[in-house]
Parts: structure tokens; C-alpha cells; sequence
């Protein structure tokens, strides 16, 4: 199975930037705050990237933004509340390749039909993780114990989330079998990693950041190296196959919102995605601001659900 489709569209899509018109932002005193709801807990990458972006809007826009973390249900909590707001383009919910990895796992909500999209804001890199204080000093070297030592490995994800169904996919492709340990988010399974209590993690490079000498990247999930970590190899530098894990952030408003709100909010994102005071926080963080149509956005969407439901369906997935 080959993913390199998904590379692709984020590639068009983060390409798509430099071909959308530069047009002013208006002032919008008069405008009533903007909700950028954020289906997941304070703290996180997604969330972070989602502050930073709300801090650049209010300063070329002056709307207030209130950021509401909205976590639960597999997204569904955070899903249903952009549903029960009317579609006036002033409620926006953050989208992530997460939930493109629920709704294959549980089938929920259908983002390209619920959820009008407005485009990406940023991406950042994948990557495998072990503790910093454990043995394992390569991805080969790592292989090598799980195969020495069947039924040991445990590795932590939100079930049924991009992370699961990631791992799932790598250790299936070598042969090799895990024992999931669920948690909430990122964060909570890297602090278990650093105290020893799983053996590997799948998440966002930039959690290295606040993990700093505490866990450790084998290797990322992407076809470049990051520069936040340029000493750690590609998997594909490795000679593995495994699926790719290029995280991205998008934003997305009830489908019922009108095309020409749809298109005035596509247009006023790609201008604060453009500038530099954002790009420079992202880049801080491990992240690249990254902006793409609704259109491509959708096929990112669409291209990810259908290479993780079958995944998803071998593990035999229930919504919780």
C-alpha cells in the first residue's frame, strides 16, 4: 500500500499558498469574537498551533478569538458543537489528521460532508519515539528487541486514533505485533514513555520540545528530515516501509456555511498563515506554516480515510 498520495496533496496543498491573492484583512471591531473550537486537551501541539494562529489573527484582523477545548468521544464532542452552531463563518473547529483516523476507526461524523473546510495552516513531522534513558539507540536496533522479546512491547495512542492506526500499520509491515496501551493524548503517552512504562510512541516531533532529554526520536515519518532534529533519519532513509505521518492542521466550519463566507475566511487564513511572526513561532516548535484550497484539503481528507479503515477494521475498532 503505498501512501505517497497523501504526501502529494499536502505538498499541492501547501503549494497552494503562494497562488492564493494577497488581499488586505479589513478591521472587524464590529465583528462578534471568533470560536476556534479545539477537539482536543490544552497543551498539546494542535492546540499550541491553534493559539498561535488565533494571537496573528487578532492582530491583523482585531477579533477577539476565544480558543475552546472541546476534547472527548473521539472528536465526536468537538464535531457536535461546530454542528450546533449556526453557520455564520464566527465558529470554526480545528481539524486534524486525527480525525480523519476516528471517523475511519468509528464512523461517527463524515468531515467532507458535515464540515465545510477552509484549508490547512500547518503541518509538522511524525516520529517514533523511545525513552531517552532506554536501550534503544536506532529503529533497527528497536526491531531487533520486539522480534527477541514477542508479547513485551506495549506502545501508547489514543485508541483508534492516527497514531493506533500508525503503529498498527508499521509493526504489520515487519512482521511484528504490539500491545496497545491507551491514552488520551500525545502528551500523556510520552510522559509514560519517559518514566518507562511503555516501550515506544508514535506522535508529533515537536512534543521533543517540552520532552527534552527525556525521550528520544529513532526516526521520522516523513520524507524529509526536520530541522528541528536533523540528526534523526527518514524512515526511508532506514530501507523501511512504513506509512507516512506528516500531521497537519486545518480549519473547518458547518457545511451549511455559505460558499462566499467559505471563501472570505479561506482568503483571510492564507494571509495570516503568510506571515512571518507566525511562521517564525511555528518554525520554533518544529511546525511549517502551511496553507492550502478547501478543495485539497478535502482530498487530503478523503485519501487518509481510505488508506486507514481497513487498518481500522483489522484491529476490529469500538467507539467507546
Amino acid at each position: 500500500m503505498s501512501f505517497n498520495p497523501i504526501r502529494r496533496r499536502l505538498a499541492q496543498a501547501g503549494a497552494s499558498l503562494a497562488a492564493t491573492a494577497a488581499l488586505p484583512l479589513a478591521a472587524q471591531e464590529s465583528r462578534p469574537p471568533l470560536r476556534i473550537i479545539v477537539p482536543l486537551p490544552a497543551g498539546g501541539v494542535a492546540d499550541t498551533s491553534v493559539r498561535f494562529f488565533a494571537d496573528q489573527w487578532t492582530a491583523q484582523t482585531r477579533q477577539t478569538v476565544v480558543v475552546d477545548n472541546r476534547p472527548g468521544g473521539s472528536f465526536v464532542v468537538g464535531v457536535q458543537q461546530l454542528l450546533n452552531a449556526p453557520p455564520d463563518g464566527n465558529t470554526w473547529l480545528h481539524l486534524n489528521n486525527g480525525m480523519s483516523a476516528a471517523q475511519a476507526s468509528f464512523q461517527r461524523y463524515d468531515l467532507t460532508k458535515q464540515v465545510a473546510t477552509l484549508g490547512m495552516i500547518g503541518t509538522t513531522p511524525g516520529a517514533l519515539f523511545v525513552s531517552a534513558s532506554g536501550p534503544h539507540r536506532s529503529v533497527r536496533e528497536l526491531l531487533d528487541w520486539i522480534r527477541a522479546h514477542p508479547g513485551k512491547l506495549s506502545y501508547g495512542a489514543v485508541i483508534g486514533g492516527v497514531e493506533h492506526l500508525t503503529t498498527a500499520a508499521l509493526l504489520r509491515r515487519n512482521g511484528l505485533s504490539g500491545t496497545l496501551i491507551p491514552f488520551k493524548g500525545g502528551p500523556d503517552a510520552c510522559t509514560a514513555l519517559a518514566q518507562n512504562e511503555i516501550e515506544l510512541v508514535v506522535s508529533a516531533l515537536p512534543l521533543i520540545v517540552p520532552f527534552k532529554g527525556r525521550i528520544r526520536p529513532l526516526a521520522v515519518l516523513t520524507d524529509q528530515r526536520s530541522p528541528l532534529t536533523p540528526e534523526v533519519p527518514t524512515f526511508r532513509e532506514i530501507g523501511l516501509d512504513t506509512p507516512e505521518l506528516p500531521y497537519w492542521g486545518a480549519f473547518g466550519v458547518p457545511a451549511a456555511t455559505p460558499p462566499a463566507t467559505v471563501a472570505a475566511l479561506h482568503r483571510g487564513i492564507s494571509e495570516v498563515v503568510r506571515h512571518p511572526g507566525l511562521i517564525a513561532k511555528y518554525a520554533a516548535q518544529g511546525m511549517f506554516a502551511s496553507s492550502s484550497t478547501p478543495e485539497a484539503m478535502n482530498r487530503v481528507i478523503a485519501e487518509e480515510v481510505k488508506w486507514m479503515s481497513p487498518v481500522a477494521a483489522d484491529l476490529n475498532l469500538k467507539a467507546g
